[in-house]
C-alpha cells in the first residue's frame, strides 16, 4: 500500500499520503444511534463527527414534492430517522436549504446540482416544513463536502485531518481521523491516507493532499498495514474523498497606480507616465488573486494579444 508518512524533511508528504415553519425531527429512541449527551465536552474531531449523511438522486416520476428531491442516508449506520419519525434505511426529502453556507446563487446551484447527482457528504438535520396547502421533508445543510470523482465510495467513512505529529522515520501517526456518526472511541491516529485508489487526477489529488493538511477532508476508506523501518501500523485507503463546499472569498485584487495598470491588493503609487499597453489591461485585463496566493493579471489570449500590439 502507498501511503503518506511525515518527517522532518518531507512535511509537504503528509497528504500524500410563503412564509413556513420547519420542525426538527424528534429525537431517537434507539440507544447509541444518536448524538449523545456530552457530546459538546468531547475533544477534537470527536466532537464533530454526528449528523453525517449521503445523498442520491430521485429518479421516481411525479409531482414536487413526493417527488424530484433527494434520498439521504446516515453513513456508517443502517437506519436513518426521517421527518415523520419512523427509522428506514434512507428518507426522502423534497428540498435541500443550504442558506446556512451562505453560497452565492452560482454557488448553491453548483452545490444543489452535486447533491441531486450523489457526488456529496452532508452534515445537518432532516426536517419539517408545513405550509397550509403542503407539507413536506427538507434537508438543512450545515456543511457539505463534494467528492472528487464520480466513482462509487465504498469502506467506512472518516473525517480526517493532520495530527501535527511530525517524524523522522515511518510508520508514523501523521493522520488522525473520526469515525462518522460514530460514539464509540470514533478517533484515532492513522500512518497516513492514500487518496490515490479514489481514481483523482493529480490535480484533484493536489488539492486533497492539501485539503487533507490545512482544513481535513473526509474519505470513504479501509484500513490497510503500513510497514516500515520503525514497525507496522493502519493506514487509510479511500476509495473516494471529499472536501468542504464554501462560499468563495471576497476578491481582495483592484487596480492601481495613476493609469490603473497595476493589480494589488493595496493602494500603489506609480509615475504618471501613460503608455499604450495600458489599455489593454483596462480592456481585457482581470485582476485577480493568481496561483501564487498574491494579485495580478490573469493571462488571457486577449490580454496577450492586445499586449504584443497595443
Amino acid at each position: 500500500m502507498k501511503i503518506a508518512f511525515l518527517g522532518v524533511a518531507a512535511l509537504a508528504t503528509l497528504a500524500l499520503f410563503p412564509a413556513c415553519a420547519v420542525d426538527t425531527a424528534p429525537d431517537s429512541g434507539i440507544p447509541g444511534e444518536e448524538e449523545p449527551a456530552d457530546v459538546g465536552k468531547a475533544d477534537g474531531l470527536s466532537s464533530d463527527n454526528w449528523t453525517y449523511y449521503s445523498a442520491r438522486p430521485d429518479y421516481r416520476k411525479c409531482m414536487w414534492p413526493m417527488c424530484g428531491g433527494v434520498f439521504v442516508k446516515r453513513v456508517n449506520q443502517p437506519q436513518t430517522k426521517c421527518a415523520d419519525g419512523k427509522w428506514a434505511k434512507e428518507c426522502y426529502v423534497a428540498d435541500l436549504d443550504w442558506s446556512a453556507l451562505a453560497l452565492s446563487e452560482a454557488e448553491e446551484g453548483e452545490a444543489d446540482s452535486l447533491a441531486r447527482s450523489g457526488q456529496v457528504v452532508l452534515r445537518g438535520s432532516i426536517g419539517k416544513v408545513n405550509q397550509k396547502t403542503l407539507s413536506y421533508a427538507v434537508f438543512k445543510v450545515s456543511e457539505g463536502w463534494r467528492s472528487a470523482t464520480q466513482n462509487e465510495p465504498s469502506g467506512i467513512f472518516y473525517r480526517a485531518e493532520s495530527s501535527g505529529i511530525v517524524c523522522i522515520t515511518f510508520p508514523c501517526p501523521v493522520v488522525e481521523a473520526t469515525r462518522l456518526n460514530r460514539n464509540l472511541k470514533p478517533t484515532a491516529t492513522y500512518a497516513g491516507v492514500d487518496l490515490t485508489p479514489s481514481g483523482a487526477t493529480e490535480e484533484q489529488l493536489n488539492a486533497g493532499w492539501q485539503e487533507l493538511n490545512e482544513n481535513g477532508v473526509i474519505v470513504a476508506a479501509k484500513i490497510e498495514k503500513v510497514t516500515g523501518p520503525a514497525g507496522s501500523m493502519d493506514g487509510l485507503s479511500a476509495s473516494q474523498f471529499y472536501t468542504k463546499i464554501s462560499a468563495a472569498k471576497a476578491n481582495p485584487c483592484f487596480t492601481s497606480g495613476c493609469s490603473g495598470q497595476i493589480c494589488s491588493d493595496t493602494d500603489v503609487m506609480s509615475t504618471c507616465e501613460w503608455k499604450p499597453e495600458y489599455a489593454c489591461y483596462k480592456q481585457y485585463g482581470k485582476c485577480e488573486l493568481q496561483a501564487g496566493g498574491k494579485c495580478g493579471w490573469t493571462k488571457t489570449d486577449e490580454l496577450a494579444a492586445c499586449l504584443a500590439n497595443p
